[in-house]
């Protein structure tokens, strides 16, 4: 019987093991689409957005000027004569006091708060409205690179394959050189045209490369690398999708 249990309690482990482990390997598995994942990336590390959303916090954590209780709190002091009648003594020491004025009611008072409150209101409002507008122009920025990046991808695509239709064809034209149906001189524009298209091919190679390089290093922050590799594999998905 005692085998039993202990047999059901290592299999009712084993299960919660697996079962943890498959979790976490899920929670790591990153989610969502890509590209909304590389707008995430450029909002939380550019910069400028960091230094804007510093700013609004900084505001926040101000306290309200407008808010608490009216009051006024001194602090007195000073030295004073004491005497002991008792020991007819007489010696010098520290006094001090502590006063709480509290207003029944004061106008300017009044309105100096509502405009203090209303100049902090207006400050934080400004503040947050400088992030979004910033944050609009960055991600806009963003995604008119990509919008870039896929005609760029497009582009390299239809000349990758004008290459392969030019380079099917050579073996057939040099056939019909070696026949006398064709001159020696259209073989060779061929493989002019075929060297002009992988200069092109390269060409738009190189631009890729820049523009994802320029990308990442003005609006990824920290972490220009890691949204340099996020552009990439965004540029992959691409064409296989323009495959379909």
């Amino acid at each position: 019987m005692r085998k039993k249990v202990l047999a059901t309690l290592l299999t009712l482990m084993a299960v919660v093991l697996s079962l943890a482990v498959w979790g976490g390997t899920e929670e790591s598995i990153p989610k969502g689409d890509l590209l909304q994942q590389i707008i995430d990336l450029v909002v939380e590390n550019n910069l400028t957005l960091q230094s804007q959303r510093s700013l609004v916090e900084q505001i926040q954590a101000l306290p309200n000027p407008g808010g608490g209780l009216d009051f006024k709190l001194s602090l007195r002091g000073g030295i004073a004569t004491y005497a002991d009648e008792d020991d007819q003594e007489i010696w010098i020491g520290p006094t001090g006091s502590v006063g709480l004025e509290i207003p029944l009611f004061s106008s300017s008072r009044r309105k100096e708060r509502i405009t203090a409150r209303l100049t902090y209101a207006k400050e934080l409002e400004k503040a947050k409205q400088d992030y979004f507008r910033a944050k609009e122009s960055i991600v806009s920025d963003l995604l008119a690179k990509v919008k870039k990046l896929y005609q760029l991808e497009n582009e390299k695509k239809k000349l990758e394959e004008l290459k392969s239709f030019l380079s099917s064809n050579i073996e057939s034209l040099s056939q019909q050189v070696k026949a006398g149906v064709i001159k020696a001189s259209d073989l060779w524009e061929l493989a002019e045209r075929i060297m002009d298209t992988e200069t092109r091919i390269y060409n738009q190679s190189s631009e890729l490369e820049i523009l994802r390089r320029e990308i990442a290093i003005n609006l990824g922050g920290e972490r220009s690398e890691e949204l340099r590799q996020m552009l990439e594999e965004l540029s992959v998905r691409h064409i296989k999708r323009r495959k379909y």
